[in-house]
């Protein structure tokens, strides 16, 4: 397989048309969603961001197989629990500050058959202490914060990121391998894409998103130039 074929591929997997459709759908429901949570926190650090412009949550680098992973599985946690709660009334999630109308958030409705359903509210409009990762309830046309789900899915969606970052740190460790030579692709923003020229599957090489690079390697680095993974870091390979 060409290697610019394997680049397309990658390509796909780093912004999938399906995750790029959702998203679109729920006007970046997905992309800004701030959690006011003091409990998911790493080193007495609080991490208030899902994901920020940058793929990260706090320090956390983020790849993107992980984040569109992490992206479909909230959604996934809103839908399941508006539908298991309906009998409580239409459910809505504050997941962003308007960016073109002050003091305003943007609501979803959480419901799978209005999921692509967003609304604008002035927050004068809404609930005392509704706030970015509120759960609100629709009732009689008035919005009701719903305090116990909102802390229900902020502990769903927080332990289900714990997970996928532990996934991640898994996946990238199992990728990082004694001996093999990477081939460096593209890089942005402290971010390098390697292809594993030791690793040739029936998929052809692979393609790799790698966020721990020696920082002056990382500098110096253009494409076509190959490292080697070896004692636990990457080397220059001449």
């Amino acid at each position: 397989m060409s290697l610019d074929l394997v680049n397309n591929l990658f390509n796909n997997l780093k912004e999938n048309n399906f995750v790029q459709n959702f998203i679109k759908e729920l006007s970046n429901y997905l992309e800004k969603n701030l959690i006011n949570s003091s409990k998911f926190s790493d080193n007495n650090k609080n991490w208030n961001n899902l994901l920020d412009d940058n793929l990260q949550i706090g320090n956390k680098k983020i790849i993107s197989k992980y984040k569109n992973e992490m992206l479909l599985e909230r959604a996934n946690i809103l839908q399941k629990y508006a539908s298991e709660t309906e009998n409580k009334g239409e459910m809505y999630y504050v997941y962003d500050a308007n960016a073109v109308e002050d003091n305003a958030y943007n609501l979803c409705i959480c419901n799978s058959s209005k999921s692509h359903n967003v609304i604008t509210k002035k927050i004068d409009d809404l609930p005392e202490n509704t706030h970015l990762g509120s759960v609100l309830r629709k009732k009689d046309e008035e919005f009701v914060l719903d305090k116990e789900d909102t802390e229900f899915i902020e502990n769903e969606i927080n332990n289900m990121l714990k997970e996928k970052i532990e996934e991640q740190d898994q996946y990238l460790d199992s990728k990082r391998i004694d001996g093999h030579i990477y081939e460096a692709d593209e890089k942005h923003e402290g971010r390098i894409w390697l292809y594993d020229l030791s690793d040739k599957g029936d998929s052809g090489i692979e393609g790799i998103e790698e966020i721990e690079f020696p920082k002056d390697l990382y500098e110096a680095a253009k494409k076509g130039n190959k490292f080697i993974y070896k004692n636990g870091e990457y080397q220059k390979y001449d």
